[in-house]
């Protein structure tokens, strides 16, 4: 049960009672006070999430120095001043966020910071087996390219082009799908063989789950519709199927999507169009979308950006990682992106793009 050290804030303690953060089961230890908080360090919490207001700016550099594999996630108020943004590097934290947020923008830091998965985000298993004259074989594989039509695999033996080959999925705390399927070519490489297999006729349970695992799923969450996107949006990628699903409020997490071409933004700008949404938000969005949002409007239309992954880099060890940003505080704080202490070296890690070309999708945003 992880160990979280959380000031007492009360926007904060409501939202750690919220059904996603049960999942977690998380052990909540609440500060009343900064002396409460540097008591509580001896409980070794594996992250503390601390309000800038109260103290929070000293109590991360307490908990860096304490323990420098504590994560800390700073909590600060609407406006933040060039001082606030250079202690907020000086702190040591490894997130900022800005209040007030909802329960989903908190569990989206929560989870990352613990390695935990995110909701649509869950790990799934897959079992090859190669069919002889007499029997199935299971074999060692990798899986390099999973989608709807078949699926590109390494694996350890040889293969002939038109060999039948059944895999299983098995999505966490889900039934596995099974679905044949047939070589249709096949390569030597380095002692290994890659081929491409070809998916014969899924079934509706099939396809469900190819789609779910390759193209997005759809989650009720009460009174809104959680849409986790996943994979590349290209001249072959279709949204029609996903209309029946635009009722209420709609939530898109585009954190999985990978790569968008031309043809592909066309498609989901006309999806955005035609969908009759009540409203909509995107939640962890992609580097890969971030960056067509900043070029093209419609490719958010007429949803706001609640939070997005982008680019850091340390100069000193050249450590490179995405950091999911909150919105809310790049607008606070003038469209200033924070520097962060890089875990590698401790040097800085610093927002590696042009703030006026990645936040530009922000433009249209009140600050």
């Amino acid at each position: 049960m992880p160990k979280v050290l959380v000031s007492n804030h009360g926007e904060l303690l409501r939202h750690f009672t919220a059904v996603p953060f049960k999942r977690l089961g998380l052990e909540l230890l609440v500060a009343a006070t900064v002396d409460d908080a540097r008591a509580k360090l001896r409980e070794e919490p594996a992250l503390a999430v601390l309000d800038a207001e109260q103290g929070g700016f000293d109590i991360a550099k307490a908990v860096k120095a304490a323990n420098p594999a504590t994560r800390v996630v700073l909590v600060a108020g609407k406006r933040l001043t060039g001082d606030q943004m250079r202690a907020v590097a000086a702190s040591g934290c490894d997130e900022l966020l800005i209040a007030p947020m909802t329960a989903d923008e908190l569990y989206d830091v929560v989870a990352i910071q613990l390695g935990e998965p995110r909701p649509g985000t869950e790990a799934y298993a897959i079992t090859v087996e190669l069919g002889t004259q007499a029997t199935w074989k299971k074999v060692d594989a990798t899986v390099s390219n999973l989608s709807v039509d078949g699926v590109r695999l390494m694996i350890t033996e040889p293969v002939v082009e038109g060999q039948p080959v059944r895999i299983t999925i098995a999505p966490e705390g889900e039934t596995a799908v099974t679905i044949k399927g047939s070589v249709v070519w096949a390569q030597p490489r380095e002692g290994k063989t890659v081929l491409g297999l070809a998916f014969e006729k899924p079934d509706d349970k099939a396809k469900a789950a190819l789609a779910k695992l390759t193209q997005w799923q759809v989650r009720r969450d009460g009174e809104r519709t959680r849409i986790v996107l996943r994979g590349d949006f290209t001249e072959a990628t279709r949204f029609d199927e996903l209309m029946p699903a635009m009722v209420g409020r709609v939530v898109f997490d585009t954190a999985q999507v990978t790569y968008m071409n031309s043809l592909g933004v066309r498609a989901w700008c006309e999806f955005l169009r035609q969908a009759r949404i009540q409203g909509y938000e995107f939640h962890a969005c992609s580097i890969p979308f971030i960056l067509q949002a900043s070029m093209v409007r419609d490719v958010i239309g007429r949803g706001t950006v609640t939070s997005f992954f982008a680019p850091f880099h340390c100069i000193g060890c050249d450590h490179q990682e995405e950091r999911l940003l909150q919105s809310a505080a790049i607008l606070a704080a003038g469209l200033e992106p924070p520097v962060f202490k890089c875990p590698s070296c401790g040097g800085a890690l610093e927002f590696d793009d042009l703030p006026e070309r990645y936040f530009a999708f922000l433009e249209d945003e009140p600050q």
